[in-house]
C-alpha cells in the first residue's frame, strides 16, 4: 500500500524530520518557560516567533532571520510607538497610518529576494500592528505608560522567541547552511549540465528547453538566496559564498553561451560545417559524461580534457575557415572555460579554499508596479480586517487584522502563493476543533504546571513541525501550528473560555481566506506592461555595459539579469504555449551583452578615434536592434554598425586577421538572431505600440 507522501511526512517521518521537530519543541518550551518567569504579557508570542524561526533550521539561516526579525521588530515597534503617541485621540488616522505602514512594508519586501529579509519587513508591520491595534481596543484603559509597557511586552515577547530558536539550533543538533549550499550547487550544476546536453540534442524540443531553464533558475536563486547566512558560520563562511555566487554566474553564463551553439544548429543548419558538426557531437558527448558521473573529480578530468581538445582543434583549423566556424569554436572554449571555473567554485565549498574573485550577488528586479501590487494587496487586506473590526468591535477581528498580514507578505514571493495560502486556510480549519477538543479541556487540568503545560501541547504543536519540514507540506503545517497557538494562548492566566476560543478560531480562518481572495484577485503584473519594461531595461543595460569597470561587466550583467529572467518566465506562463519566447529573450539579451564585451575585449586600450567611434555606434545599434527585435521590428543600423566596426578593425595593427574573422563570426550569428525574435515575438504587439529607432532610450 503506497501512502500519500503529505501523509508520509507524517505517519513515517525521517530522521531529519524528527530532529526538526524535537528542535522545535524544545526552542518553543524555552521561550515560554522565560517569557512567563519573566511575566510577560502574552508568552504565546515568543512561541509563535521561536516557530517562525524554525522553519529554515540551518544555523547560519536562523542566525540571519534572527537579526532580520529582531531588526523588524524594532523599527516596527518604534513607528506603532510614533503612531500612538501622534493620533491616539483619532483612531481612525491611526488605522490609516497603521495601513500605509503595512503597504509601504508589503511594497518594499517585493524588492528583496532573500526569505529571511522579507520576514523583517513582516515583523515591522505586524508589530506596529500589535502595538497600535490593543490601546486603541481599550482607550478608556490606556496611559502613556500603559502605551509603553504593551509595546516593550510585543517588543521582549518576540525578541526573546527569536534568541531562543537561535540558541537551540546552535547548540542541538546543528545543521549548517555549507551542507544546504553544497547540495544546491551540485542541483546546480546538473541541471546545467542537463540543459546543455538537451541544447544540442537534435530531438529537443522548445517545451523541454524552456521547462529545463526554469528548473535551472530556481536551483541559481536557491543557492544565492541562502549563499548570504553561510557567512554567519565560522571564518570560512565568506569564503564559501563568494564560491556560491562564482556557482550562480558561471551557471548563467553556460546557459547563454551555449544557445549560441543550439540556435545555430536548429536554424541554420546549411551553414554547418563537418567540423562544425563534429564539434557539436564531442561536446554533447562530454556534457553527458559529466553528468553521468558521481565523481566531481571526474567532471574535472573530463572538462579539462575537452578544453585540450578544444585548444588542438582551433590550431588545426584551416586558414581559409569559414568566420563562423572561428566562432563557433571560440563560443565552446569560453563556455569550457567558464564550465571548469564553476566546477572549481564547486570543489570550494567541500575544501575550505577562499575564492578571491568578488563576484555581485544577483540582483531582485525592482519593478514599481510589481511593488505596488504586492503593497496594495496587505493594505486592502488589512483595511477589510479594520473595518470589520470598527463595524463590529468584536475582539475576535484583531486576529483577523494580524494573521492576514503576515502571510501576505510571506508568501508573495513564492511561485504560486494563492494555492500555499489555501493549504495553509485548509489546515487552520483544524486548529480551532484540536484546541477545544483536546488541547484546552488537557491544561484544564495541568493546573499551572509547566511540564504538563509543555506536555499538552507538544503533541498537535510535534505533528505540525514534522508536516513544516518538508517543503511539499509546509503550508499545511504552518496553517495549522500559528493559529494553533494563537487560540490556545498558552501562560501564566490562561481563561479556558469557549467562546474566545471559538470566535479567534473563526477570525483567522476567516482572514486567511481573504488573504487567499486578495492573491487570486490581485496578482502581480504579467502582461505586455510588465514584458516591455523588462526588455526596456535590458536594453538600457546593453547601452550602459560599457560604463562598468572592466573586470566586472559581465558579473554586473549577469547579477542583474538573473531575477529579471525570472519574471520572463513569469510572463511566459501567462501566454499559450506556441507565444512563449519570452524566456528566449532574455537569455538572448544575456549573451548579447556578453558577445559584446568579448568583442570591446579585442579592442586596444588606446584605439583610434574612428575605432572608439565606431566601437560606441556599434554598442548603442546593438541595444537598439535587440529592443526593436522584441517588438517584432527590424532595423539595418545594426548591420550598418557591424560593417563601420570590421572596417575601423581594418587599421588596427593590433587585431589580428584571425581576431577578424571571429568578430567577423561574431556578427554574423548575431545578425541571423534579429529577424527570428522578431518573426516570433511581433504577434504580441499592435502596431502602435513599436517604437520606432528614434523612441528607444539611449
Amino acid at each position: 500500500m503506497t501512502i500519500n507522501p503529505k501523509l508520509a511526512a507524517i505517519l513515517t517521518p525521517d530522521r531529519r524530520s524528527v530532529i526538526f521537530a524535537c528542535k522545535g519543541i524544545l526552542s518553543m518550551a524555552l521561550a515560554l518557560f522565560l517569557a512567563m518567569h519573566l511575566q510577560l504579557e502574552r508568552p504565546y508570542w515568543a512561541l509563535i516567533s521561536a516557530v517562525f524561526l524554525q522553519i529554515r533550521p540551518e544555523t547560519g539561516l536562523v542566525i540571519e532571520k534572527g537579526i532580520c526579525q529582531i531588526g523588524g521588530t524594532l523599527i516596527g515597534g518604534a513607528v506603532g510607538l510614533l503612531i500612538l503617541a501622534w493620533l491616539l485621540p483619532y483612531p481612525v488616522l491611526a488605522i490609516a497610518a497603521l495601513t500605509l505602514w503595512i503597504g509601504l512594508n508589503a511594497g518594499a519586501s517585493a524588492w528583496v529576494r532573500q526569505a529571511n529579509f522579507i520576514y523583517g519587513f513582516a515583523m515591522a508591520g505586524v508589530t506596529a500592528t500589535l502595538i497600535v491595534v490593543i490601546p486603541i481596543a481599550n482607550p478608556d484603559a490606556t496611559s502613556s505608560i500603559g502605551i509603553f509597557h504593551v509595546a516593550t511586552a510585543r517588543v521582549s515577547e518576540i525578541i526573546l522567541g527569536a534568541v531562543c530558536a537561535t540558541l537551540v539550533s546552535n547548540l542541538l543538533w546543528p545543521a549548517r547552511v555549507e551542507g544546504l549550499l553544497r547540495s544546491h550547487a551540485r542541483n546546480a550544476l546538473n541541471q546545467t549540465l542537463a540543459y546543455l546536453e538537451l541544447e544540442l540534442d537534435p530531438t529537443g524540443t522548445h517545451h523541454r528547453r524552456h521547462s529545463q531553464v526554469d528548473s535551472l533558475l530556481q536551483d541559481i536563486f536557491a543557492l544565492s538566496d541562502d549563499s548570504s547566512a553561510v557567512t554567519y558560520e565560522g571564518s570560512q563562511g565568506p569564503g564559501r559564498a563568494r564560491a556560491a555566487t562564482l556557482i550562480c554566474h558561471k551557471t548563467l553564463s553556460l546557459v547563454a553561451r551555449i544557445r549560441v551553439i543550439g540556435r545555430l544548429m536548429r536554424y541554420h543548419d546549411d551553414l554547418m560545417t563537418d567540423e562544425m558538426r563534429k564539434l557539436l557531437a564531442v561536446l554533447r558527448t562530454a556534457f553527458t559524461a559529466m553528468r553521468e558521473t558521481t565523481s566531481a573529480e571526474q567532471a574535472m578530468q573530463e572538462a579539462q580534457a575537452l578544453r585540450r581538445y578544444l585548444k588542438q582543434a582551433r590550431q588545426e583549423q584551416s586558414e581559409d575557415a569559414a568566420p563562423l566556424q572561428r566562432r563557433l569554436f571560440l563560443v565552446a572554449r569560453n563556455l569550457t572555460s567558464d564550465l571548469i571555473l564553476a566546477l572549481e567554485a564547486n570543489r570550494a565549498l567541500y575544501s575550505v579554499e577562499e575564492m578571491q574573485l568578488r563576484a555581485p550577488t544577483l540582483k531582485p528586479y525592482r519593478d514599481w508596479q510589481v511593488a505596488t501590487a504586492v503593497g496594495l494587496r496587505s493594505a486592502l487586506v488589512f483595511v477589510i480586517a479594520s473595518t470589520l473590526w470598527i463595524g463590529t468591535a468584536s475582539p475576535m477581528a484583531i486576529m483577523l487584522m494580524v494573521m492576514p498580514v503576515i502571510f501576505t507578505i510571506m508568501f508573495a514571493r513564492l511561485a504560486e502563493p494563492d494555492k500555499v495560502l489555501k493549504r495553509a486556510t485548509i489546515t487552520s480549519t483544524l486548529a480551532g476543533p484540536v484546541a477545544l477538543f483536546l488541547t484546552l479541556p488537557l491544561l484544564s487540568m495541568a493546573n499551572h504546571n509547566f511540564l504538563l503545560l509543555i506536555l499538552g501541547l507538544a503533541g498537535p504543536i510535534f505533528v505540525a513541525l514534522l508536516a513544516i519540514s518538508k517543503r511539499e507540506t509546509l503550508p499545511y503545517g504552518l496553517g495549522f501550528c500559528t493559529p494553533f497557538i494563537i487560540l490556545v494562548q498558552p501562560g501564566t492566566q490562561m481563561d479556558f473560555d469557549i467562546t474566545r476560543v471559538a470566535s479567534n478560531a473563526l477570525a483567522i480562518t476567516l482572514g486567511l481566506f481573504l488573504a487567499f481572495m486578495m492573491f487570486r484577485l490581485i496578482t502581480p503584473p504579467n502582461g505586455p506592461g510588465l514584458r516591455r519594461r523588462l526588455v526596456r531595461d535590458t536594453a538600457i543595460d546593453l547601452h550602459t555595459l560599457l560604463g562598468r569597470p572592466a573586470n566586472l561587466r559581465e558579473e554586473w550583467l549577469n547579477s542583474r539579469m538573473a531575477d529579471r529572467l525570472r519574471w520572463l518566465t513569469v510572463c511566459d506562463k501567462a501566454l499559450p504555449e506556441s507565444r512563449r519566447h519570452y524566456t528566449d529573450l532574455g537569455l538572448t539579451g544575456l549573451n548579447l551583452g556578453q558577445v559584446s564585451l568579448w568583442i570591446h575585449s579585442r579592442i586596444p586600450a588606446q584605439p583610434t578615434d574612428a575605432l572608439r567611434s565606431a566601437a560606441a555606434d556599434w554598442q548603442h545599434a546593438l541595444a537598439s536592434a535587440y529592443q526593436l527585435s522584441a517588438f517584432g521590428a527590424t532595423d539595418l543600423r545594426f548591420e550598418q554598425a557591424s560593417n563601420a566596426l570590421l572596417a575601423a578593425m581594418e587599421g588596427t595593427p593590433s587585431i589580428t586577421y584571425r581576431q577578424r574573422q571571429q568578430i567577423a563570426g561574431a556578427l554574423e550569428r548575431i545578425n541571423l538572431t534579429f529577424p527570428r525574435l522578431a518573426e516570433r515575438l511581433g504577434a504580441d504587439w499592435q502596431p502602435e505600440e513599436v517604437p520606432t529607432a528614434s523612441d528607444l532610450t539611449s
